[in-house]
C-alpha cells in the first residue's frame, strides 16, 4: 500500500456532481498540485479551479480528510467537480500524470480500509452488497453487515468457543480441580448450545445470502404439465406462451418474482421427456437439465389428470441428473379439475409420498398465496430479525464451523478432550475466516475483484 491512489468514485455519465478520491501518501501533494492549496483544514470544503501546468481542468469542491480520519485510514481527497463522461476523466488524468500516483485497481480503495482496521471483512463485502442491492430488503441486510452486526455475532461466538476449549484444557492440566466440568456433563450441555447458536448464525447467514444474488426456481415437469401457465400466475402477466399443444415451450424462460421479501427468478423449462419430437425440442430440454442443476429449489409439477408414467418419467429424469438428494417441491396442478384415479395412486407410491407436496390451480388465489407460503419454507425464508447480507464463502466457513462442533461433540462422547479441543479451535479459525481475522492474499483478491474500481 506505498503507493497513493487515485479513481473516480461516482457512476459515470450525465449527472450533477462527479468525485474523484485519491488516497494516499501523495494525496495532500495532489491536492496542492492542482488546487494551489498548501496546508487545507480536515472535513472543510473548499471551492477551487482545477488546474495542472497553467490547463483548468474543471472547477469544484475539494475536501481533505486526514489519516486515520478517513474512508481508507490514510490521507484522502475528493475532488468533487462537474459530472459527465469527459471532465472527471481529464481530472484524473491529471492525478495519475503526478508521480507516484496510479490507477486504484477495483475495490482498492475499501481493501486499504479492511487492511488498516477501519472495518472487518464482512463490513468490507457489505459496502459492495449494498451498492449492487436490488431491494430495499437486501439493502437493509447489507447496512446491518456494514454496521458490524453480523461480525458481533461471529465475534461472540468465536470467543465462546474460545473459553470453551480453555476450561476443556483445564480439565487436562488440572484434572482434580476441573474434573467437574466434563464429568457433570455440563461440556456436553455448552457444545449443544454453541451448536444451536452456529445453526441460527447460518439460518440469517442464508437469508441474506438470498437477498443478495436471489432465489433460483426452476419449473420441470412433463409437457403440458401447467408449468406456462404457472408462471405468468406468480409473474402476474402473460410471460409465456400457453396452450394445450405439449411441447409449446422450447426454450429456457425466467421472469423475476418476489417471495417474503426475497428476490427470486423463476424460470419455465421445457418438458422433460425422453422421445423430444423434434431437434428444436431436444436442445431446450437439454437446457432444461442445464437449469435445473443451477436451481436452489426445483419445483416438479404434475398434471393430476394426465397419465401416471408421464410423471414417472419427469422425477426419474430429475434425480438421474441432480441424485436423489435434492431441494424439491412437489406441485399437482389443475386442483379444479378432476383426477386422473391412477395418477393419484402413483402419488401414493413411497418415491412421491416422501416429496414435500402441494395441489394449486392457477385459477385459484388462495392456491397461489399457499405456494407462497410452501415456497418461503421450501426455501428456508423465515422470520428472523437481525438478517444479514452473506455470501457463498460465508456459508461454507459456518458449515465447516459446524462440521467441527459436530465432530467435537462426538469425541467428547468418546472422552477424548485432546482432539475435542482441537476441533474446536479449527471451528473458530473457519469463523476467523468470514471477518478476516484468518485470510490470506488469495481470499482477498478474489473479494475485492467485485468491486467497482472507484469504491
Amino acid at each position: 500500500m506505498a503507493d497513493t491512489i487515485a479513481a473516480i468514485a461516482t457512476a459515470p455519465g450525465r449527472g450533477g456532481v462527479a468525485i474523484v478520491r485519491v488516497s494516499g501518501s501523495l494525496a495532500l501533494a495532489s491536492l496542492k498540485a492542482l488546487t494551489g492549496l498548501d496546508q487545507p483544514s480536515p472535513r472543510y470544503a473548499y471551492y477551487r479551479k482545477f488546474e495542472l501546468k497553467g490547463e483548468v481542468l474543471d472547477e469544484g469542491v475539494v475536501i481533505y480528510f486526514k489519516a486515520p480520519h478517513s474512508y481508507t485510514g490514510e490521507d484522502v481527497v475528493e475532488f468533487q467537480g462537474h459530472a459527465g463522461n469527459i471532465a472527471p476523466q481529464r481530472v484524473l488524468k491529471a492525478l495519475t500524470s503526478l508521480p507516484g500516483i496510479r490507477l486504484a485497481e477495483p475495490g482498492e480503495f475499501t481493501k486499504r480500509a479492511f487492511l488498516n482496521g477501519r472495518m472487518d471483512l464482512t463490513a468490507a463485502e457489505a459496502v459492495e452488497d449494498l451498492i449492487s442491492a436490488g431491494s430495499e430488503s437486501a439493502a437493509k441486510a447489507a447496512l446491518s453487515s456494514l454496521e458490524g452486526k453480523f461480525a458481533s455475532s461471529l465475534n461472540a461466538l468465536t470467543d465462546k468457543l474460545t473459553n470453551f476449549r480453555v476450561r476443556l484444557e483445564a480439565c487436562l492440566d488440572f484434572p482434580e480441580e476441573h474434573e467437574d466440568f466434563f464429568d457433570s456433563g455440563l461440556a456436553m450441555s455448552e457444545l449443544t448450545d454453541l451448536l444451536e447458536e452456529g445453526k441460527l448464525a447460518l439460518a440469517r447467514a442464508r437469508q441474506g445470502a438470498l437477498l443478495g444474488h436471489g432465489a433460483r426456481l426452476v419449473l420441470a415437469g412433463a409437457p403440458n404439465a401447467g408449468k406456462s401457465s404457472l408462471l405468468n400466475a406468480l409473474a402476474g402477466a402473460d410471460k409465456a406462451i400457453v396452450t394445450n399443444i405439449p411441447g409449446t415451450t422450447r426454450d429456457v424462460l425466467s421472469v423475476n418474482i418476489e417471495i417474503g421479501g426475497i428476490p427470486a427468478v423463476i424460470t419455465d423449462t421445457a418438458g422433460l421427456r425422453g422421445d423430444p419430437a423434434d431437434e428444436i425440442e431436444a436442445i431446450g430440454i437439454r437446457r432444461a437439465v442445464a437449469e435445473l442443476k443451477k436451481a436452489d429449489l426445483v419445483l416438479l409439477m404434475v398434471d393430476r389428470t394426465a397419465d401416471p408414467s408421464t410423471a414417472s418419467a419427469s422425477l426419474n429424469q430429475i434425480k438421474e441428473q441432480l441424485g436423489s438428494d435434492l431441494n424439491l417441491l412437489l406441485l399437482v396442478s389443475k386442483a379444479d379439475l378432476s383426477a386422473n384415479p391412477e395418477m393419484l395412486k402413483l402419488l401414493e407410491q413411497p418415491e412421491f409420498a416422501a416429496l414435500q407436496r402441494l395441489d394449486i390451480s392457477v385459477v385459484s388465489p388462495d392456491g397461489l398465496t399457499a405456494l407462497q407460503d410452501q415456497l418461503k419454507q421450501a426455501l428456508g425464508i423465515l422470520p428472523i430479525e437481525g438478517v444479514y447480507s452473506a455470501r457463498e464463502r460465508h456459508l461454507q466457513a459456518l458449515n465447516d464451523c459446524l462440521a467441527g462442533i459436530e465432530r467435537a461433540r462426538e469425541q467428547l462422547q468418546t472422552g477424548d478432550l485432546v482432539l475435542c479441543a482441537r476441533e474446536i479451535t479449527i471451528g473458530a479459525e473457519h469463523l476467523g475466516t468470514i471477518t478476516g481475522k484468518v485470510t490470506s492474499d488469495d481470499i482477498l483478491g478474489k473479494i475485492f475483484s467485485t468491486f467497482c474500481i472507484g469504491k
